[in-house]
């Protein structure tokens, strides 16, 4: 996120999917997503999106609003 804000950005989308893959580099586990999952919920702020895509398998898609500092609870 810091990377998206040093870069102009304002908004990073991030697919626990991808982020899973990227982290693991491993075929996604069902049983092992929640994590993915739990961390980014822990990371929303109120002014962040769920992205639904019913199409793709997906467990979360969030929209995270940047810059973050001015978003911390």
């Amino acid at each position: 996120m810091d990377t998206a804000t040093i870069g102009g950005g304002c908004s990073l989308i991030i697919d626990a999917k991808e982020l899973y893959y990227t982290v693991c580099k491993e075929q996604v586990s069902d049983r092992w997503m929640i994590f993915c999952c739990n961390a980014m919920r822990a990371e929303m702020a109120e002014p962040d999106d769920l992205i639904f895509d019913y199409a793709n398998d997906t467990l979360l898609t969030v929209n995270y609003k940047l810059p973050r500092n001015s978003l911390r609870r």
